[in-house]
C-alpha cells in the first residue's frame, strides 16, 4: 500500500507510549498542542540545538572495511606485526595523528570528529553493512553461509529511507545513492540499501556511474530535445491514468516497483536544479581535478551538486575497477600495497575536496558528513600481508551540522583491537544521525503488514555534538 495515507499509517509521529500519555489529557487538563510542545522539548533534552541541525547529509560508504591502523587510528607504539608499514603524521589538530597515506585529510582534521570506538560483532560484509546503514543487527549476522544473506522486503530501512518517509519532498528526491548497488564479491547485493519494509517508494533513486568515463547517467525518462515540462507532465498524467485502469487487475510487485521508480524519475526530471546537477561539465576543470579523476571522487562531486539542488541525503558507495584479489576495501592479502596504490589516495583526495567545498559554499554548518565502512580490520597482520575482518572496533569520520570540530571521540586500546573508551554501537550511531536530521527517536514505523517497529534502538551520542 503506497501513498500519503499509507505513509501516515507507517510513521505516526506519536509513539505508543505517547498515545498512552495523550490518553490522560482529559484527566490532567493538558491540551494536545501543549503535550506535543513539551515532547519537542524532551526530544532535544540536553542536546537542544542539535536536533534537526542537518538540513542534508552525505554518507561515504567505503565498502569492504577500512583498516583503522593504516588510516585514522595509527598505533606507532604497537609491535611491528600490528602497526604495519606506514608511519603516522601530524594533523591540523595538535597531538592527533593519522596515517601518512592521508596527507590532505591530515590538514583538515580540525573540521571533523574522529570517532575511534565504533563496535559490533558481525564479521560478514553484507550483514555488517546492513547493521551500519540501518542501525539494526541483521537476523543472519555471522552466518556461516554468507551467500544466503540477501535483501528482503522485511529488512529495516536505510536511514535515508526513513528520512524519505519523515521528510518527503516535492521536486528533488529525498534520498539518492550512487554509483551502483554494492555487492559482496560482485554476487550478493548488500541488504539495508533500500526502503525495506517501508516499501519501494522510500528506496533511493539510484544514479549509476561509469568507471570508464567517470560520468553519471541521468535516470530513464530524461527530457528529449524539444520536450517541454508541460509535455512531460502530460506523459505522466497519461501513464498514471493507464496504471489506474490496470489496478483492477492488481499490479504485480514488480509493476509497483517500476511505478514507484518512475514517479521519482518524473519528480527528478521536473526539477531544473537537479537536471543541472547531472552535468558535471558545468564544474571547472580545476574543481573536477580537485576531486580526482576516478569514479569515487566524481561521485563525491556529484553528491555535492545534488545536495545543492535540494536532495536531502546522498550515499556514495565505494567503487573501483581494479585487481580481482581486492576490488574493494577487503584487504585479506597485500593490504599495504592496496592501501598505498589505490585505496587511500583517491579517498584522501575526494574526501578532502568535499570537505573544502562544503566549507567554501557555506554548507558544512547544516550538512552532516560521514565516512565509514562496515567494520575495521584485524590488528595482527596475517601471513599474506593482509588484514582480515574485525568488527570489534573501527574508526569513522563525522563533520558538520553541529558535530564537534577538531575532536576525538572514544579510543581503541593499545593494539587497536577493542574500544578502550566510550564505545559506540551502530544503533547509537544511527540514532545520532537521525537526531541530527530531525527524526524523533520515539518514532514508530509500520511495515506492510501493519506491524510496529521502533525507528531506532539506540540513543544519540551527545558527546559528538558541539
Amino acid at each position: 500500500m503506497f501513498g500519503l495515507a499509507a505513509d501516515k499509517m507507517k510513521a505516526s509521529s506519536c509513539s505508543r507510549r505517547r498515545w498512552l500519555r495523550a490518553g490522560t489529557l482529559g484527566l490532567t487538563g493538558l491540551s494536545l498542542s501543549n503535550l506535543l510542545a513539551a515532547r519537542a522539548m524532551s526530544v532535544e533534552g540536553e542536546n537542544r540545538g542539535s536536533f534537526g541541525r542537518a538540513k542534508r547529509c552525505v554518507m561515504l560508504f567505503l565498502t569492504g572495511g577500512v583498516p583503522q591502523h593504516d588510516s585514522w587510528d595509527p598505533k606507532p607504539d604497537a609491535p611491528a606485526n600490528v602497526r604495519g608499514e606506514f608511519s603516522p603524521i601530524a594533523t591540523s589538530m595538535p597531538g592527533v595523528q593519522v596515517s601518512e597515506l592521508f596527507p590532505q585529510f591530515a590538514r583538515r582534521v580540525e573540521r571533523v570528529t574522529l570517532l575511534r570506538s565504533v563496535t559490533h560483532d558481525d564479521t560478514v560484509h553484507t550483514s555488517a553493512g546492513y547493521t551500519m546503514l540501518t542501525g539494526r543487527r541483521h537476523p543472519q549476522a555471522n552466518a556461516k553461509t554468507a551467500q544466503d544473506i540477501k535483501p528482503q522486503p522485511t529488512d529495516h530501512p536505510h536511514v535515508g529511507s526513513i528520512l524519505s518517509l519523515v521528510r518527503p519532498q516535492q521536486g528533488p528526491p529525498t534520498f539518492v545513492s550512487l554509483p551502483e548497488i554494492i555487492r559482496d564479491d560482485a554476487v550478493n547485493e548488500f541488504p539495508g540499501l533500500t526502503g525495506g519494509f517501508l516499501g519501494e517508494r522510500h528506496s533511493p533513486l539510484l544514479i549509476e556511474g561509469s568507471a570508464k568515463t567517470n560520468q553519471f547517467a541521468a535516470p530513464p525518462l530524461a527530457l528529449a530535445e524539444g520536450v517541454s515540462a508541460a509535455r512531460l507532465n502530460e506523459r505522466r498524467r497519461l501513464l498514471t491514468e493507464f496504471d489506474q485502469r490496470l489496478r483492477g487487475e492488481r499490479l504485480s510487485s514488480r509493476a509497483a516497483i517500476v511505478e514507484s521508480q518512475r514517479e521519482r524519475v518524473f519528480s527528478l526530471m521536473s526539477s531544473s536544479a537537479v537536471q543541472t546537477a547531472f552535468d558535471l561539465d558545468r564544474e571547472s576543470a580545476a574543481t573536477r581535478q580537485q576531486y580526482g579523476s576516478h569514479l569515487f571522487g566524481q561521485g563525491c562531486l556529484m553528491a555535492r551538486r545534488l545536495l545543492e539542488a535540494g536532495v536531502a541525503l546522498v550515499t556514495v558507495y565505494w567503487h573501483y575497477e581494479g585487481p580481482r584479489d581486492s576490488p574493494v576495501w577487503d584487504t585479506h592479502a597485500n593490504n599495504f600495497a592496496h592501501m598505498r596504490n589505490r585505496l587511500a589516495p583517491p579517498t584522501d583526495v575526494a574526501m578532502s575536496a568535499l570537505l573544502d567545498d562544503l566549507v567554501e559554499r557555506g554548507m558544512l554548518d547544516d550538512t552532516l558528513f560521514l565516512a565509514m565502512g562496515e567494520f575495521g580490520r584485524t590488528p595482527k597482520i596475517n601471513a599474506n600481508a593482509g588484514r582480515d575482518h574485525w568488527p570489534q572496533v573501527a574508526t569513522l569520520i563525522l563533520a558538520g551540522a553541529g558535530v564537534r570540530a577538531g575532536a576525538i571521540y572514544g579510543a581503541s586500546d593499545r593494539l587497536g583491537a577493542y574500544p578502550a573508551d566510550r564505545a559506540v554501537t551502530p544503533s547509537d550511531l544511527a540514532a545520532t544521525i537521525l537526531h541530527l536530521l530531525g527524526v524523533d527517536p520515539d518514532l514508530d514505523l509500520r511495515d506492510q503488514a501493519g506491524r510496529i517497529h521502533r525507528v531506532c534502538e539506540g540513543s544519540p551520542v551527545s558527546g559528538l555534538f558541539g
